[in-house]
This record gives C-alpha cells, structure tokens and sequence, in this order.
C-alpha cells in the first residue's frame, strides 16, 4: 500500500516535479512499445515459420528411403508394414528423381529438378498443395490424372523464366548428352506443358518439373537418377523415429528435416537475431527505471529519512521503493503484452494482404503462442527487477541522518 501511495503521489503527480513525471511517463511508454514490438516481431517471425513450414510438408515428403534400382510392389509392402509398427502411415508412394536441362521453343536453356510420380500419387501431392496455396481453380487437379508420358507439368517461376505457357513444347535433355564425342547426335523429343503449378515456395517454383513415372519416356533417364519411396505419416514430428528404425533394418532413408537443414537453419538464426536485438532495445529502454529512481530517491532524500527515523526499517525502506520500481516497469510491461497480444490476435483471426506476392506468404500472419508470452513476459520481468533494485540498494542511506541532510548542490 505504501508503495502504491508513493508511486502514485511521489511519481506521477503534479507535486513529484515535472523532471520526474516525464522521465516516469516517458519509461512507462519505452518499456511499453518495446515489449509490444517484441511480442508482435517474435508472433509474426513465428507465423512465417509456421507457413512456411506447412507449405513445404504439403510438397516435401516426412520419410524419402532411396534405392538404387527401381523398387517394386513386394518391396512396397514391405516398408508399408515396417514403418506402420512404429507410426502411423498416411501413403507410401513411389518416385523418381532426376536433374535434367529444359529447353523451350524459343531456344532457351534452364535447369530443372524433374520428379516423377505415379498418377494418384501426383494427384494427392497437387491437391495438397492446391490447398496450402488456397487456389480455387481446381482443373490443374483433374488435368494431373490425365498425363500422358508426353506431358509434364512445370513450376510457374521456372515457365516464367523460360517464358514457357501452358500448351507450349519443351524439350528435356539429360545433363549427360553435353559430353557426347562431336558428330554424335542424341535423340531427343519434345513434351507438352500440361499445367503450371504454384506452391508460393520459390525455391520450389523455379526448378520443379513433374511427371507421370508410368508412362515415362526412357530417354530422359539421366545418370542423377534416384528412386525409391516417399512415406507421408499422420503426424511429421514422429519422422525421426521412423527414420532410425529404417536404418537400422538396413535402409537409406531421410527426414523432411535433414532434406531442408539449410532452410530451418536460416530461420532459427533469423529469429535468434530479431530477438536479439528486440531484446537489447527493451533492456536499454529499462535502463531508464534507474534514471527515474535515482531522480526520484535523491528528490524525496529527506522523506526517506523521515520514514527510517519513525521506525521503518533499512530492509523495509529499500523493499517499499524497490516494489515503486516494479510497479513503474510492470505498468509498461503489462501494457505492451496487451496491445501487442491484441494486435497479434486481430492479426490472426483477420489476416491483412500486405505482402507482394514475391513472399511465401502475402498476408502477414501472426502467431502468439504461450512460449512467446512467457518468454517476453519472464525476460522483461527480470530487467524490471534488475532496474529497480540497482539504484534502491545503491541509494537507500545506511542511517537516518545522513538522509535527514540536505544534500549540498542539488535543487529540484
């Protein structure tokens, strides 16, 4: 209660002197925009890790165990029933992958990543992605079942750089054919777009080529060749499980997070830097509680004495003034939670188009989570403790007369 008088009266009243009150306001609205600034940068950097995230694994697969010839139905079966002892399985498909050259009508050359799938297997990795980009168009879907070993489907990045459209002719040439002796002349055929496909992943949309692996053309196997199984699980997080019982029965295998080290990498280091530096903006804006309390100790010296010589004692003082420098930190921080949880929630529940559509994602999503709010609340907790115990402990007379002395030199 005492605590409460002071900081209302001594702080932030007309008689606590105008120095005060504005470096008590000014620290309350500091603490206050640099907690909410933290808290709506980490929810946002959290919601582009969870979009990102949930746009990859709608492509990439959680398991991808490698063979060196192609596998068949029994081999199918088997990994089927492996991989269920310990996960629950979605699908189990095979693929096949292979870096090829692409060549439009027009005479230009890129390199492409050409996957192949077997026709339901591509229809329920599209539709997937169909749903984690939102499209509404839904015919690209229907076209995927339909593919000819004629026709293959192009990421729309990679078509917009070859200046490739639907319908158009490509010619896929296996890397290989570049160091054919001179005079040798390889075979090659041309392949009709079938569709686009856009993942909003750009490093997926300019090199992904897909195609119907059962009605493959043989000529454009090339010597990068991998087969093998992808195995999609109910839950992603339990691939690492699965993964090491693979290799323990002897298989070559992969999770979603060994194939995108360098991805989940960036984004960690990413968040680490945002917090970071988030973080040292809160904790020099909470270096003014000091400068308040300072101004606010050597201001009412002789009241502090007062309340020590009327029997209050040296522990009792430093804890009321100490308690004052919480309730100055607390007012901002608990502020800044709730503005920025709010703006966090609106930013959630009604996402805002704001972003090109160059990013992953062209809204700007938000996601608070109670790790985030513990965090930002327990970190700018203990720089309010640090803050206002310093200068209560450094300030606080050890005898009542040397506060009851005016000191010399100072006018407020």
């Amino acid at each position: 209660m005492l605590s409460w008088l002071i900081f209302k009266n001594y702080l932030l009243s007309r008689r606590s002197g105008a120095l005060v009150r504005i470096i008590a306001w000014h620290c309350i609205l500091g603490i206050g925009m640099g907690v909410m600034a933290l808290v709506i940068v980490l929810s946002v950097m959290n919601g582009f890790n969870v979009s990102i995230r949930g746009r990859m694994l709608s492509l990439e697969p959680h398991v991808v165990v490698q063979f060196k010839d192609r596998p068949g139905p029994e081999q199918e079966k088997k990994l089927t029933a492996l991989v269920a002892k310990y996960a629950a399985v979605e699908r189990v498909d095979r693929f096949e992958s292979q870096d090829l050259i692409l060549r439009s009508m027009d005479g230009v050359f890129g390199g492409a990543v050409a996957k192949g799938y077997e026709p339901e297997a591509m229809y329920a990795m599209m539709k997937r992605v169909w749903a984690s980009a939102k499209h509404d168009n839904a015919e690209p879907l229907a076209s995927t079942m339909a593919m000819t070993g004629g026709e293959v489907v192009l990421g729309v990045d990679l078509a917009r750089s070859l200046g490739i459209f639907e319908g158009d002719d490509v010619v896929l040439i296996p890397p290989e054919v570049l160091l054919l002796p001179k005079g040798e002349v390889p075979h090659l055929e041309k392949y009709k777009v079938k569709s686009l496909i856009s993942t909003q992943m750009p490093d997926v949309d300019s090199k992904l080529l897909f195609y119907n692996m059962n009605r493959g053309n043989k000529n454009i196997r090339s010597l990068s060749l991998e087969t093998g199984f992808e195995v999609r699980l109910q839950n992603p997080y339990s691939a690492n499980d699965v993964r090491d019982q693979l290799v323990k029965a002897g298989y070559q295998a992969q999770t979603w997070m060994e194939r995108d080290t360098s991805l989940f990498f960036a984004l960690k280091m990413e968040s680490f830097a945002m917090t970071l530096f988030l973080s040292l903006a809160v904790l020099i804006t909470s270096f003014s509680i000091v400068t308040v309390m300072v101004l606010l100790m050597n201001q009412k010296r002789q009241d502090i004495g007062m309340f020590m010589a009327l029997g209050l004692s040296l522990k009792r003082t430093r804890s009321v003034f100490f308690r004052v420098g919480l309730l100055l930190s607390f007012v901002g921080i608990l502020c800044g939670i709730v503005l920025g949880s709010g703006i966090c929630l609106f930013l959630d529940w009604y996402p805002l188009e704001l972003l090109p559509d160059i990013y992953t994602d062209s809204t700007l999503p938000a996601k608070l989570t109670w790790r985030i709010f513990m965090f930002v609340s327990v970190s700018s907790s203990l720089i309010a403790v640090l803050g206002s115990w310093l200068p209560v402990w450094r300030y606080v007379a050890l005898h009542p007369a040397e506060s009851l002395r005016k000191p010399a030199g100072v006018n407020f």
